[in-house]
C-alpha cells in the first residue's frame, strides 16, 4: 500500500467520528479534499508545515466538528419529534394502573382480598392493556408495519377476556364455570398471553418504545401462558420449573405494562410527515 492510500485509509477511519447521516452526505467530498490538502503540504504549497503540519490540522478540526455535529443531528431528530398527547398519556396512565394491579396480587397485605376484588383487578388489567395497545396504535404506527397488527391483536384479545369476566359474573354457576363455559374461559387467556406476547416482542424488536419493557412483557406472557392447568405442564417432569415460573411470568407481564405505560405517555413520538422513516433501535 503506498503512503497516499494509507494516509486516505486512515482519513476514513476517523470520518467514523462523525454522524452516519453527514458522512453519507460529505464523506466523499471530505476524502477528496483530504487529498488535495495532503498533496499540497507533500509539495510545500499551502503553509501548514508539511505533511505532519497538515495532519495536525485535519485532526484539530475533526475534534472540534465532529461532536458539534452529532449534537447538530440531535436537534435535527428532536425537532422532528412531538410529544406525547394528552390522550396518549391518559391512555399509557391506565396501562400503567393496570400494570400495578397486576403486580399488586404479590404484595402480601393485598394477597387474600374478596373475590369481586380480585374480579375488578382483572377487569382493570384487561382495560389497561387495551388502553396501552391504542396508545401504541396512536402514537407508532408508523414507525413499523408489525406494530398495528400487534397492538390489534392485544386489543381484540383484551377485549375477549373481559367480555368472558364479565359474562362469567352473571352465571348462576359463578365462581365455578361449566366445563364448557370454562373451556372459552381457556381460550380466551391463552389468546391474552399470546397477543400480550407478541405486542412484547414487537416493541422490543423496533427499539421505538422502551425494549426492556418489551422483553419483559414478551418473555413474561409467555411465561404465564406455561402455566395455564390445561396444558398440564404443572404435572410434568418440570412442574418445578413452570409451577414458579407462571408466576413470575404474570408478574412480569403486569411490570412490562407499567414500564410501556410510561414510555408511551411521556416518550416523543416520530412526525406523522415521515410515516415511513426507520426508528433507531433504543439502547
Amino acid at each position: 500500500m503506498t503512503a497516499p492510500a494509507s494516509h486516505e485509509r486512515v482519513y476514513r477511519a476517523l470520518l467514523r467520528l462523525y454522524p452516519k447521516p453527514f458522512r453519507i452526505r460529505f464523506g466523499d467530498e471530505l476524502v477528496q479534499l483530504f487529498g488535495d490538502v495532503l498533496r499540497d503540504a507533500r509539495e510545500g504549497r499551502g503553509g501548514r508545515g508539511g505533511t505532519g503540519g497538515a495532519w495536525l490540522h485535519i485532526l484539530a478540526d475533526i475534534a472540534l466538528t465532529a461532536p458539534a455535529e452529532h449534537l447538530d443531528q440531535r436537534r435535527i431528530a428532536h425537532s422532528l419529534t412531538r410529544p406525547a398527547s394528552t390522550a396518549t398519556k391518559a391512555l399509557g396512565l391506565l396501562g400503567i394502573v393496570g400494570g400495578i394491579l397486576l403486580v399488586s396480587v404479590w404484595i402480601p397485605v393485598l394477597r387474600f382480598v374478596p373475590e369481586t376484588s380480585n374480579l375488578a383487578r382483572l377487569v382493570l388489567f384487561n382495560l389497561g392493556a387495551i388502553a396501552i395497545a391504542l396508545a401504541v396504535v396512536r402514537g407508532w404506527s408508523g414507525v413499523s408495519r408489525l406494530i398495528a397488527p400487534a397492538a390489534v391483536a392485544t386489543v381484540l384479545a383484551n377485549t375477549w377476556g373481559l367480555a368472558m369476566i364479565v359474562a362469567s359474573i352473571s352465571r348462576p354457576e359463578y365462581p365455578e364455570p361449566d366445563p364448557e363455559f370454562r373451556l372459552l374461559l381457556d381460550y380466551a387467556m391463552a389468546t391474552i398471553w399470546l397477543a400480550d406476547a407478541g405486542l412484547g416482542f414487537v416493541a422490543w424488536r423496533i427499539g421505538a418504545l422502551a425494549r426492556w419493557a418489551g422483553l419483559a412483557l414478551g418473555f413474561g406472557s409467555l411465561l404465564a401462558l406455561s402455566g395455564m392447568s390445561r396444558l398440564g405442564l404443572f404435572n410434568g417432569d418440570y412442574g418445578w420449573f413452570f409451577a414458579p415460573g407462571s408466576q413470575v411470568g404474570i408478574a412480569l407481564n403486569g411490570i412490562g405494562f407499567i414500564l410501556l405505560g410510561l414510555a408511551v405517555a411521556t416518550r416523543r413520538r416520530p412526525p406523522l410527515e415521515h410515516p415511513t422513516q426507520p426508528v433507531t433501535p433504543d439502547a
